[in-house]
């Protein structure tokens, strides 16, 4: 099969497949024209053409099964997409039905390429549950707990004209804590949400997070600039009720006791630590949203941070 390298969060990634995944791939990471060495990871995805037809979406997705075992993560959906990722071998290995590459390659692209990338970038990059925008000068960083409204602020971010780096989940580089990357760079948002931000057309169908959602298809229009920014400023969503909404600077303290409001599980796992990323960005452009329920004034407040 063919093989490409290509510039991924981690290092390089290299990718043994067939064009259709290439053309992924592509979209997602920088390729290496002149590898200067062993790349850091491979991947290796096998085409099949005999699985039969796949389900319509969002009949796929319920499909899906993840499962998490040490240093491997795996998932499947039937008998159309099988995928196993050794964070410690840094190899990952998968399959796909030439009909669900052909019919959904926004999904293709989320759980062959992007999974194990993330997956493997966790070595160098601190994993964190928070949505971020990029404008002009930079991104901006939206941190805070489940159900504090990052999917509905992003969402109406990205129909302002921001780009979307993340939803919920962002990779922080250790070494330079200003310097972000996409994990799985997906936007969805409830069915009510869709519906105040007039989304219409423009959603598709989709199921996540183990309900019925409508999704925003970034992959289409997806290149691996899309995937990296610096951080200008960081904010930490607080109560979305009484607006107007009000943007609050946050001196160094403030900010890093508010900062483990919004930790999940998955920020520890493999040995992270949050601590020393919310460290670094204590020490500037950091801020505290109140009345996020005033959806047009919190777009205006963030936007004015990405410059």
């Amino acid at each position: 099969m063919p093989e490409s390298t290509y510039e991924a969060p981690g290092g390089s990634l290299l990718v043994e497949a067939g064009e259709a995944v290439q053309d992924l791939a592509g979209r997602l990471f920088a390729r290496r024209l002149s590898p200067d060495g062993p790349p850091a990871a491979r991947v290796e995805i096998a085409t099949d053409e005999g699985a039969g037809p796949c389900p319509e979406p969002p009949a796929v997705e319920r499909l899906v099964r993840w499962e998490v075992e040490g240093d491997r993560v795996s998932c499947w959906a039937g008998s159309h997409v099988a995928l196993s990722a050794d964070r410690f071998r840094l190899l990952a290995r998968g399959r796909v039905s030439g009909s669900l590459l052909s019919a959904e390659p926004s999904l293709c692209a989320r759980l062959l390429l992007e999974t194990p990338a993330a997956h493997f970038a966790t070595a160098t990059c601190q994993v964190l549950h928070a949505g971020a925008v990029a404008g002009r000068s930079g991104a901006v960083v939206l941190r805070g707990a489940s159900g504090a409204g990052k999917s509905t602020l992003v969402a109406a971010l990205y129909r302002s004209g921001l780009r979307v780096l993340a939803d919920e989940s962002l990779l922080v580089s250790r070494a330079d804590p200003d310097l972000l990357f996409a994990a799985v760079r997906d936007l969805t948002v409830r069915p009510d949400t869709a519906d105040l931000l007039g989304l219409g057309s423009a959603a598709r169908p989709a199921f996540s997070g183990g309900e019925e959602k409508l999704r925003l298809d970034l992959f289409p229009a997806s290149s691996p600039a899309d995937r990296t920014a610096r951080r200008r400023a960081t904010v930490l969503l607080g109560p979305r009720e009484p607006g107007p909404a009000r943007l609050l600077p946050l001196d160094g303290p403030e900010f890093l006791s508010l900062f483990g409001a919004g930790a999940v599980s998955q920020e520890t796992s493999w040995g992270g630590d949050p601590g020393p990323v919310a460290k670094a960005w204590a020490r500037r452009e950091t801020y505290r949203l109140l009345g996020a329920s005033d959806l047009v004034g919190a777009v205006a407040l963030v936007t004015s941070l990405t410059g």
